[in-house]
């Protein structure tokens, strides 16, 4: 009986895997499907745009970017780096404003990289345990993105702002991050 309770959980086990290589982590499929995950991305998020829009703008910085979420979430980071903000803003926010995709659009986008790397892993045989962690540590970092992508998207609205106070909230944001303390403090308290 114990001969064939083994045997059914390797069956189990090996479903689970079906074709999935034990010792690659879902971080190093991820990072070697990106063609995949990208053709994937495009898939998920061309009939929500216009179809006008060239392929290359369509895929702008986006090759550049998702190697580098993925390696960050490798390494358990909780946001994104300062580098990858500044890319996400300038890169990618921007030009969705210039080729005037819909806000709603661009969160779509980013929703679908999710799902995409999701689709890869699955049909790689990575569906359980540590693609699981990878990708909620991939989406902890794309929600993060997504606030970058708004804020390259409202730039000229945000350059507005500048000299309006904007500049010392976002300094008081920043300190409050940094130390953990997410509840607003008065100025001067």
């Amino acid at each position: 009986m114990h001969h064939a309770d083994g045997d059914a959980r390797r069956d189990q086990l090996g479903h689970e895997l079906a074709g999935a290589d034990a010792t690659q982590s879902p971080y190093d499929i991820l990072l070697g499907e990106l063609d995949r995950i990208l053709a994937e991305w495009r898939t998920l998020v061309r009939p929500h745009t216009d179809p006008q829009l060239p392929a290359s703008r369509l895929m702008n910085s986006m090759p550049e970017i998702l190697p580098r979420l993925i390696r960050l979430a490798r390494t358990g980071a909780m946001e994104v780096d300062d580098d990858l903000k500044e890319r996400i803003a300038r890169d990618h926010g921007v030009p969705r404003r210039e080729d005037d995709v819909p806000v709603d659009t661009v969160a779509l986008e980013w929703d679908a990289l999710k799902r995409a790397c999701a689709h890869v892993l699955a049909r790689d045989g990575f569906v359980h345990g540590p693609a699981e962690e990878a990708l909620r540590r991939i989406d902890l970092l794309i929600d993060d993105a997504i606030g970058f992508t708004l804020r390259g998207y409202y730039q000229p609205e945000l350059d507005q702002l500048r000299g309006r106070g904007l500049e010392r909230r976002e300094a008081e944001g920043e300190d409050r991050r940094r130390t953990g303390d997410r509840r607003a403090r008065p100025s001067g308290a």
